[in-house]
């Protein structure tokens, strides 16, 4: 991406753009949704987030249809060089809950156990991601199903429940 300073991997412009955007709602009870790889950036922002500010809070962290759980996903995000801590858990600023919806039909979503693989953040109270089958029902207008697409998360039943105990 080219923002105007020269190209740039969209990595590096996304994890400028999610913290900024964040951090001006400080102080508002705030739930962040991240799709598929989007889940990841949101992950490695809000650890990073953590280490900077570390009183800062996100009530909520909802991933949907993520690859995180995936061994090459998790092999890679270590060499970040964000990743200053080589262990998987909630991140620190996630206060109330991480819940993770995923459609066994997902192949970008294939390992949706995260419960298992992300230890708690140190919170007083710790957070450990919670797992959610769900059944993403999304049709295309091909008519054929899409088990990845966002719009047939954010509607099924559980997670529009969820939305709505929020809000």
């Amino acid at each position: 991406i080219d923002d105007g300073t020269g190209p740039r991997p969209v990595r590096d412009v996304l994890m400028g753009m999610l913290p900024t955007a964040i951090e001006a709602r400080e102080g508002d009870r705030i739930m962040l949704i991240a799709h598929s790889m989007d889940s990841i950036v949101a992950y490695d922002a809000l650890r990073a987030l953590g280490r900077r500010l570390p009183d800062f809070v996100v009530a909520h962290l909802v991933t949907i249809g993520s690859p995180l759980g995936l061994f090459e996903v998790k092999r890679n995000v270590r060499r970040w060089p964000t990743c200053t801590d080589p262990t998987f858990r909630t991140p620190t600023v996630v206060s109330e809950r991480w819940v993770n919806y995923a459609d066994r039909g997902d192949v970008v979503a294939i390992d949706s156990h995260f419960g298992g693989e992300f230890g708690p953040n140190g919170r007083k109270f710790p957070i450990l991601a919670e797992d959610n089958l769900v059944d993403n029902d999304y049709m295309g207008r091909d008519g054929g199903r899409n088990r990845h697409k966002s719009y047939g998360y954010l509607r099924t039943p559980e997670m529009s429940r969820y939305i709505a105990a929020f809000l």
